[in-house]
């Protein structure tokens, strides 16, 4: 049985058969030079935004809020606001707003730095600094 020849005799051959491979003119139907690598498509252009059309926008529905009026012992009226979603009370007192906020544990009292008031069932009671308290009573709701 005939041994095959050994590779490194035959790397010689396959080398000058690669080289005259190299060496051929190029088919007749071949082009003469490698066409140039395509270019990416264009990305397309995005459209630019609608015009901004103001609409009618939708109605925000009203926060709850509870109300009432007060006459106080030194003549003023004011009105107490409490908004119990956000846990914040607003006194208007001689045309001016106060917010105010429980101090934790107290749900009948509501404060601010230098100002303090107290809530009872028909009445309320008002602590401006170190003065002697102010106290009001809660007038009928007016329709």
């Amino acid at each position: 049985m005939p041994r095959p020849a050994p590779l490194h005799l035959l790397a010689p051959f396959a080398l000058a058969l690669a080289l005259a491979a190299c060496e051929r003119p190029p088919a007749a139907d071949a082009p003469a030079t490698l066409p140039a690598p395509a270019s990416p498509a264009p990305l397309p252009t995005p459209e630019p935004p609608a015009a901004h059309t103001p609409t009618e926008a939708a109605p925000i529905p009203p926060t709850p809020m509870l109300r009432a009026h007060y006459a106080c012992a030194d003549g003023q009226r004011v009105e107490w606001r409490y908004f119990p979603q956000q846990g914040v009370a607003v006194l208007v007192r001689a045309g001016r707003t106060h917010e105010l906020h429980p101090p934790p544990g107290r749900a009948d009292t509501f404060a601010q730095p230098g100002l303090e008031v107290r809530l009872g069932a028909s009445s309320l009671q008002i602590r401006l600094d170190q003065h002697p308290p102010i106290d009001c009573q809660r007038l009928p709701a007016t329709p």
